[in-house]
């Protein structure tokens, strides 16, 4: 539980297309702030998370992406997850982790992250804890 005894949660769904990202972006940099991230730190998130939810997509753009976004405390935690849509169109979700590139990004910006495929979906997620002490 977080010192204000309060833990914000948000769920965000979204139809997968990059232009769209953007609500997760301004997502992010929200509950950032309720978490008392710096600009950098807030940055760093919004950055992230448009990272995770591209690698998501990557494999297929007829669907959903639904997120969920935890602040506790100083902590944020973002899961993503790519849904295909209702027609049933294929999704490779053969990769279990995010590429190469997509890794190396988030390792700088973020405390931990990773990503797996199961069922038909690609699940990618974050972790980032504000790096300032309050004073």
């Amino acid at each position: 539980m977080s010192e204000d005894g309060v833990v914000d949660k948000v769920k965000l769904v979204i139809p997968a297309r990059a232009n769209l990202v953007l609500l997760a972006r301004l997502t992010a940099a929200t509950i950032g702030s309720r978490a008392d991230f710096d600009v950098e730190e807030i940055e760093d998130l919004r950055l992230a998370v448009d990272e995770l939810c591209v690698s998501v997509i990557e494999g297929g753009r007829d669907g959903r992406l639904e997120l969920e976004f935890v602040r506790d405390g100083d902590r944020v935690e973002v899961s993503c997850e790519f849904h295909r849509d209702a027609a049933g169109r294929s999704l490779d979700v053969a990769h279990e982790s995010l590429d190469g590139l997509s890794d190396r990004i988030l390792d700088a910006l973020v405390d931990d992250h990773g990503a797996d495929g199961q069922g038909g979906r690609q699940r990618a997620w974050l972790r980032k804890r504000r790096a300032r002490q309050q004073a």
